[in-house]
C-alpha cells in the first residue's frame, strides 16, 4: 500500500510541477487592428494567429495606443472626434473621449498616465489624463501631426509633423515645444530606438527614411535612407538592429540595418501597407494592409512572411498596437 500511495503522490507532484512550469497563454499579447472602412477593430489573438474578436468603434477608426498599465487600448476616430477607449481584457469599448474631428495619431506616456492625440486640421496635441480622461492642456505643433512616440525616458514627446516636413520636440516636463528638426517630404510614421538616441520618420513623398541621431548633450544629426514608394510607418525589431518601414505603393516592407544604414532587404506584403508594429518577442512584425483586409506577419530575423491573417475592411492599425 505504502509504495502504491509513493507512487500515487509522485505522480501528482510531477502533474502539479509541469503545470507550474507551463508558459502563460493566457498572457500572450493581443494585436488590436482598427479597421477604418468597417468601424471596427479586429482582436488577434497572437498565439494562435486567429481574430478572437470583432469590436464595433464607430467614427472611422484609424489610430491605435495600447496602454498596458491599465489594462486599455485607445482607438483614434477622425469622424468621432475623439478616440475610443477600449477594455483590453474583456474586449469592450468602455468609453469614447471628445478632442475635435481631426484626431489621428495616438500615444500613452510611459507610466500610463497621459494620452497624447494629434490633430490633423488644427495642428495641436491634446494631453488626456487616463485616469478621468479630462483634458491636461493643448501644445501648438506643426501641420498636420500624425505618428508620435514617447522617448523611453518619458521625458520627450516626439511628433510628425506632416505638411510642415518636421519633428516637433516636446518636452514632457514642461509641456512645451523645445525644437523643431525638418525631415524628408511629408513624414508620418515614426518611432525611436530603445536608449532614446535615433529617431526614425518615414517620409511619404520623398521615398525616404530620416535618421535623427541624439547625442547625450541632445545634438541632433540627421541622415537619410532612400526606401520604396510611399514609406508610412516604421518599427523596429530585433534589439533595435533592424527597422521595417511600410511602402504603401510598392506593397512591400523594406528592411534597414540600423547600424549601417542601408535597405538590405525588401519584403513583398499585401496591397497598401500601412500600420507596422513589432511584436513584444521583437522578433514577429506585425503589417495592417489596407486594401486587403489583412494582416501579414514577417519573421524579423528570416525576413519571410510566415502568416496572413483576415482581418477588416480598410485595415490601418495606425501605431503601437499591441498588449502585453
Amino acid at each position: 500500500m505504502n509504495f502504491f500511495l509513493k507512487t500515487i503522490l509522485k505522480t501528482v507532484a510531477a502533474i502539479t510541477a509541469t503545470v507550474f512550469f507551463l508558459p502563460d497563454l493566457a498572457a500572450e499579447p493581443y494585436a488590436f487592428i482598427s479597421n477604418q472602412l468597417d468601424n471596427n477593430v479586429s482582436v488577434i489573438d497572437t498565439q494562435t494567429q486567429k481574430v478572437v474578436k470583432s469590436i464595433t468603434v464607430k467614427g472611422k477608426p484609424v489610430g491605435v495606443a495600447a496602454n498596458n498599465h491599465k489594462s486599455e487600448v485607445y482607438i483614434s476616430t477622425p469622424e468621432g472626434n475623439g478616440f475610443a477607449v477600449l477594455d483590453s481584457k474583456q474586449l469592450k469599448q468602455t468609453g469614447v473621449v471628445t478632442t475635435s474631428n481631426g484626431a489621428l495619431g495616438i500615444v500613452v506616456d510611459k507610466t500610463g498616465q497621459r494620452v497624447f492625440v494629434a490633430d490633423w486640421y488644427e495642428n495641436r496635441v491634446s494631453i488626456f489624463d487616463t485616469d478621468t480622461f479630462k483634458k491636461i492642456k493643448e501644445i501648438v505643433v506643426g501641420k498636420s501631426p500624425s505618428g508620435m512616440v514617447v522617448s523611453p525616458d518619458n521625458h520627450w514627446l516626439y511628433v510628425a509633423n506632416r505638411v510642415s516636413n518636421s519633428i516637433s520636440l516636446i518636452n514632457l516636463d514642461t509641456l512645451t515645444t523645445r525644437r523643431t528638426v525638418d525631415v524628408g517630404t511629408h513624414p508620418f510614421g515614426i518611432t525611436v530606438d530603445a536608449k532614446g538616441e535615433q529617431l526614425y520618420t518615414a517620409n511619404v513623398e520623398s521615398d525616404d527614411v530620416t535618421v535623427v541621431k541624439i547625442d547625450p548633450l541632445n545634438k541632433l544629426a540627421t541622415f537619410t535612407v532612400p526606401v520604396q514608394s510611399r514609406p508610412y510607418a516604421v518599427s523596429l525589431a530585433l534589439n533595435d538592429t533592424r527597422l521595417f518601414v511600410t511602402n504603401q505603393d510598392d506593397s512591400s516592407v523594406s528592411v534597414i540595418d540600423t547600424q549601417t544604414l542601408k535597405e538590405i532587404a525588401v519584403i513583398e506584403v499585401g496591397e497598401k501597407p500601412e500600420g507596422i508594429a513589432t511584436h513584444p518577442d521583437d522578433r514577429r512584425v506585425y503589417v495592417a494592409n489596407w486594401f486587403d483586409g489583412t494582416v501579414t506577419v514577417i519573421d524579423g530575423k528570416s525576413l519571410k512572411v510566415v502568416n496572413t491573417i483576415t482581418v477588416g475592411e480598410g485595415s490601418r492599425a495606425f501605431g503601437e498596437f499591441f498588449t502585453h
